[in-house]
């Protein structure tokens, strides 16, 4: 089964810039004869030039607008209390983005397991979710 990404309009251009970058790179290194290393660069670009041409193709656009600042979507500022199997709840705060999650900038991604647990929904929304094979209890505290 694809996953579809969930972009917004930004996110298509950041995904579109990556691409165009990759293949100038790519025509770069076929201008010449390569050697072994730059041989095994220019597959691993096409591969990646591969995924994102698919991922651009089968993405889903989202609209930034919310008519109802209450409801989360991209573009909102969460407050969540995260809760890692029997560990005292841990505050966190982020906004939540259309492409790709930072979290050393406290972004995270619609399409991460967190962004698409919590999308939609309102503050005091309890719910769960896993990585890596272990479940988190969320409960979003505010929504801005």
């Amino acid at each position: 089964m694809t996953l579809r990404l969930k972009l917004t309009e930004a996110g298509f251009e950041e995904l579109n810039s990556e691409l165009e970058l990759k293949r100038k790179k790519l025509r770069e290194l076929r201008k010449y004869d390569m050697n072994e290393s730059e041989y095994e660069e220019a597959k691993s670009l096409y591969d990646e030039i591969n995924k994102l041409r698919h991922q651009i193709k089968s993405a889903e656009l989202i609209e930034l607008s919310n008519k109802d600042e209450t409801v989360i979507t991209v573009g909102s500022k969460i407050r969540v209390c995260m809760e890692y199997s029997d560990e005292d709840c841990e505050e966190e705060t982020f906004i939540l983005t259309g492409g790709q999650g930072k979290i050393n900038e406290n972004k995270v991604s619609v399409n991460s397991p967190i962004g698409e647990c919590i999308l939609g929904k309102k503050a005091g929304f309890v719910g769960k979710y896993s990585v890596n094979e272990k479940i988190i209890k969320i409960k979003v505290l505010k929504v801005e």
